[in-house]
């Protein structure tokens, strides 16, 4: 039941629609860049004060998302609604959604754009994942997630998650469950049975859905006692466990391990294994001594390297198009 605190003339049509706690708007657009998410609208401009605000929004598929807040102040010619304790739901794929929680929010009431502020916590339902950050707009029209500020991520089980990342700014795709981290980006891969993965980078694209995690620009990994520098670095785990199934370092790899240095054009880090197999041109140095083959594998918890006989292995990896002349 809503509590109606005040309301002007143009304030009447607005309680009907409420109080059906329905609210069908039509189509978005982007949200008007030059217009600062601000709480300092006057007062007397309020057309509308609500306590326990409820508004459905029917998407393109006829799904319901809904944004709630324990109060709202509704200014009905300037098209927008400020909420106190917001808690939104925005669909995904299929029925899959995504949780919004907020301390303060701005919501546009023509286009169903939503500006969050203060203790955020948006959350993948149906994959687990958590983001926390200070501000975040939802965009309908491109269904589009984004900040500038810096973001935390942890799941799929944030109280024991196998990924955690920071960074600097997120872009995200609610319909493909797709986001990127725009800069600084800080990861920590835990991995089952094996040794955890740290890694920076400039930027990092994330799939939840596809259960993917892409490192992309001044690439570090570091395991232990080994640092692995690379241009671009792709983790693929399991949808089961999260335990890595594949990880691959590209284009322009160097990797150092004590006096050990290995440089190649690619490299597959079996971490269970504790090894990596290096392919383009493969070349480790040690001291005075030097190997290089078509394939090697580093071992990285011993001090072995084997040559040329991997080829089979490789093949293995499921990758395609290997050139094993090179």
């Amino acid at each position: 039941m809503l509590t109606v605190k005040r309301a002007s003339p143009l304030g009447f049509v607005l309680v009907a629609i409420v109080v059906a706690e329905v609210i069908v708007l039509i189509p978005s657009k982007r949200i008007d860049e030059s217009q600062p998410a601000s709480f300092a609208t006057p007062r007397e401009e309020v057309n509308l004060s609500i306590v326990g605000f409820h508004a459905v929004n029917l998407d393109s598929e006829g799904r319901r998302g809904t944004v709630d807040a324990k109060e709202a102040e509704v200014y009905k010619e300037k098209g927008f609604a400020l909420l106190k304790e917001v808690d939104a739901k925005i669909y995904t794929k299929g029925e899959n959604t995504i949780r919004i929680r907020a301390q303060e929010g701005k919501y546009y009431l023509e286009k169903k754009d939503i500006e969050f502020f203060k203790d955020i916590v948006a959350t993948s339902e149906n994959l687990g994942y958590e983001f926390k950050t200070n501000t975040l707009k939802y965009e309908e029209g491109p269904n589009l997630l984004s900040t500038d500020d810096q973001v935390w991520i942890s799941g799929p089980n944030p109280k024991a998650p196998s990924l955690e990342a920071t960074g600097q700014g997120l872009r995200g795709n609610t319909k493909t469950e797709e986001f990127s981290f725009l800069k600084e980006v800080r990861c920590k891969k835990h991995d089952v049975g094996a040794e955890s993965l740290e890694i920076d980078s400039d930027k990092a694209d994330v799939s939840l859905n596809k259960n993917e995690a892409f490192f992309k620009d001044n690439v570090v990994v570091r395991q232990k006692d080994m640092n692995i520098f690379t241009d671009h670095f792709l983790v693929t785990y399991n949808s089961r466990d999260k335990a890595i199934e594949k990880a691959k370092a590209f284009d322009g790899v160097k990797i150092v391990q004590g006096e050990r240095v290995a440089t190649c054009q690619k490299a597959f880090i079996l971490n269970k294994e504790q090894k990596i197999v290096m392919t383009g041109h493969p070349k480790v140095v040690q001291g005075e001594d030097v190997v290089q083959g078509k394939i090697v594998i580093f071992f990285t918890g011993e001090n072995k390297i084997l040559f040329d006989e991997a080829v089979g292995e490789v093949k293995n990896l499921g990758e395609e198009k290997i050139d094993f002349t090179q």
